[in-house]
């Protein structure tokens, strides 16, 4: 593997580092990094026996933690994704084996509390949701892929998915948005690397992915390039740059190594920077993506002789430019319960502001509404210098949800009630219909019986008539005598 002469060449992290101590991080097999970070807080899924469960941390009190004042188990099975919304640090998602997207409002002031229910609920899977992705500039758009093999796009606040992507024959293992959000890459076990149109949800490419089932992971460059990571036929570990124009032909391979856990991909589109990290390895590798975009260059990488379970990465703007910190990453480590803070810094004699280091970055605001981008519009992300977003204090905005997704537990209810109320109404028709049977059939003796009477009231009349008759007959005679 070469090794690039690069200003980034040196890039080192502490080895002494901060942990969070006492964290039941989650056990579970399931592929996903299983930790998400910003400037406030830490989240974490947690093992939980019975539904899931994640913790939220904050990032400015790194010691032991309390988990039971911190974790939200609002989830009807494990929780397998969690990511914050870029735009909004106080909003978080979660996808589940329930097959429903949760979304809870955390407020600076109470963080976690009792009970915290979510303050909207995303349900349109048919089965467990694999991953979430919120989109590059619009605002509370959310992606996920599923177990049902297909990729949504949901409107958070209004809780409804606008688009589906489809034409998956095996398992979905990632999902990336390009710069500006108009297409979506995907990964999948069936060995296919597929493009779509993030408006319409209609393909605009599928070609031959890494060679082996196993799980591959892929981002969408600054410049257009897809970058993955997985494996070869003979199960060793690689990562590749692809040019959408000519899919049949990478650009470049690099072998890795034979370790049988899968890659993560963590990109800085401002320093075109890699991140490559495994599950079940100790290490973290750094790459650098030439400035012609055709290669993929390592660098360095930083060991901790700890294993790592998953890695949560810190946006630019949360970064210390006091240290030339480039990058920042949470740990999970599932032997120690630790979450171990790991900054990574490139060394400088001057203490002077690295502008080359900290060009500008993401801010803040988001460039359009989710409604704008579902009417068709694009956009790439809104930039603001650096110091300008470490001086500013993100406000805690809340979330509003325009119109409420279903709740399975309380539609589940609702159906089972309706259910029954139909059941009785048709058992009840059925004993009204017995009933007027009943009365028909009565309605016709008593006419039958009324017919009777008045023919024996008549056979009566007239017989007591006769009587009569021959009463006064006899009478008569005997008068007569």
């Amino acid at each position: 593997m070469t090794v690039r002469s690069s200003k980034f060449r040196h890039i080192f992290g502490d080895k002494n580092v901060k942990s969070y101590n006492a964290i039941p991080v989650s056990k579970n097999a399931h592929e996903q990094p299983f930790c998400s970070v910003n400037p406030k807080f830490v989240a974490v899924v947690a093992e939980q026996i019975g539904g899931g469960a994640f913790l939220v941390l904050k990032t400015d009190r790194i010691a032991q933690v309390d988990c039971n004042t911190c974790k939200i188990s609002k989830h009807n099975g494990p929780v397998y994704d969690i990511k914050w919304n870029p735009y909004n640090d106080n909003l978080i998602a979660s996808a589940c084996d329930d097959g429903l997207i949760r979304l809870f409002n955390i407020t600076d002031e109470r963080g976690v509390e009792p009970n915290h229910a979510p303050v909207q609920t995303l349900q349109g899977h048919g089965k467990r949701v694999g991953g979430i992705l919120w989109h590059p500039s619009a605002e509370n758009v959310l992606g996920s892929f599923s177990y049902d093999s297909t990729v949504r796009l949901w409107n958070a606040e209004k809780g409804q998915d606008f688009v589906t992507c489809q034409g998956f024959t095996n398992q979905i293992t990632d999902m990336s948005f390009n710069y500006d959000g108009s297409q979506i890459v995907t990964t999948c076990k069936d060995k296919k690397i597929r493009i779509f149109d993030s408006h319409t949800g209609e393909s605009a490419l599928e070609a031959p992915g890494h060679d082996n089932m196993k799980v591959s992971r892929c981002v969408f460059l600054k410049d257009g390039k897809i970058f993955t990571a997985g494996f070869k036929t003979m199960s060793q570990r690689c990562c590749r740059l692809y040019d959408p124009r000519n899919m049949l032909k990478m650009l470049t391979e690099l072998d890795l190594d034979s370790s049988t856990g899968s890659l993560f991909p963590y990109y800085d589109p401002d320093l075109n920077l890699i991140y490559l990290a495994g599950k079940g390895d100790s290490n973290i590798r750094f790459f650098e993506i030439s400035s012609e975009g055709d290669q993929v260059h390592f660098l360095n990488q930083y060991s901790s002789g700890e294993a790592q379970r998953g890695l949560g990465q810190m946006p630019k703007r949360g970064l210390d430019s006091s240290i030339n910190e480039i990058a920042r990453f949470y740990k999970l480590n599932v032997a120690k319960k630790l979450v171990s803070v790991v900054p990574l810094k490139v060394p400088r004699q001057s203490k002077a502001f690295a502008d080359d280091l900290y060009p500008n970055t993401v801010g803040l605001n988001a460039a359009m509404t989710a409604d704008e981008f579902a009417e068709g519009k694009n956009s790439e992300p809104l930039l603001a210098p650096f110091l300008e977003l470490q001086q500013a204090t993100s406000t805690s905005k809340g979330f509003t949800a325009t119109e409420k997704g279903d709740n399975s537990e309380e539609v589940a209810a609702l159906r089972k009630e309706v259910a029954d109320l139909k059941k009785t109404v048709t058992e009840r028709d059925a004993t009204i219909s017995s009933l007027k049977a009943d009365i028909s059939q009565l309605q016709g003796k008593v006419e039958t019986l009324e017919s009777e009477n008045g023919r024996l009231t008549a056979a009566a009349a007239e017989t007591n008539g006769e009587d009569e008759i021959a009463e006064l007959q006899k009478n008569g005679v005997d008068q007569a005598e």
